[in-house]
């Protein structure tokens, strides 16, 4: 997929579930749950040990149906060593232009992590394919990123950190183009013990909000 069909896909699933896992077998069995429950993007934070293996290996094992990114990316040499592993965007935590730089020359789609008016003004020139708010909930959570769209109506904001099913619909009616979802999808103790089945029912649960928080009212006829 090229960069700008990978944001698309972003944008039309809207939810980005973030996994923190050091083991393949269970990023892949963990992924094909959120796939399952209706959500074919997925997140792997590359903060945790072995974070490249399990990101090359579910990309092989879901290929095209599932476009699958690297997380908490901090310098150039993850960049590279992620695009190796077969990731198709990059998401950093906080800004850096050299990490934006180099997605940009393997043609990855990156979410760039920024939370002031500062941040965003300096991430969005970087030219970033949106700008991930986190941690949104520290700053007002749906009321901060309406007053950020208010100022920066062009800037794309992905919402993080603190989105949950119940407040997920007032993002969608905030501006986001997408949201990232940690543990309120896969929560690391129900990783671990192999209870995948609820990261799909909560994926289900998750889908099912957006699509009618983005679904348009029925217009009454007389």
């Amino acid at each position: 997929m090229t960069r700008a069909e990978v944001f698309a896909s972003i944008k039309r699933t809207f939810i980005v579930p973030a996994l923190r896992v050091s083991n393949a077998e269970i990023a892949m069995r963990a992924t094909e749950a959120i796939y399952l429950g209706g959500i074919n993007i997925v997140e792997i934070s590359m903060s945790m040990p072995h974070a490249l293996e399990a990101l090359a290996a579910v990309t092989r094992a879901h290929g095209p149906e599932i476009v699958v990114g690297a997380g908490t990316v901090v310098d150039t040499e993850c960049v590279h060593r992620a695009h190796d592993a077969g990731a198709g965007f990059i998401v950093t935590t906080g800004f850096s232009a050299e990490v934006v730089a180099a997605a940009d020359e393997y043609g990855l789609a990156t979410l760039a992590g920024a939370l002031t008016p500062t941040e965003v003004q300096v991430a969005w020139k970087a030219k970033p394919d949106a700008v991930k708010l986190f941690p949104c909930f520290a700053s007002g959570g749906p009321r901060y990123l309406r007053a950020l769209r208010g100022q920066y109506p062009n800037v794309e904001f992905v919402a993080s950190g603190g989105v949950t099913l119940e407040n997920c619909i007032e993002y969608v009616h905030a501006g986001a183009c997408a949201i990232g979802v940690g543990s309120e999808i896969a929560d690391h103790e129900s990783m671990m013990s192999g209870n995948h089945r609820l990261f799909t029912e909560r994926a289900r649960r998750f889908r099912k909000a957006i699509v009618a928080a983005q679904t348009p009212p029925t217009l009454l006829t007389a």
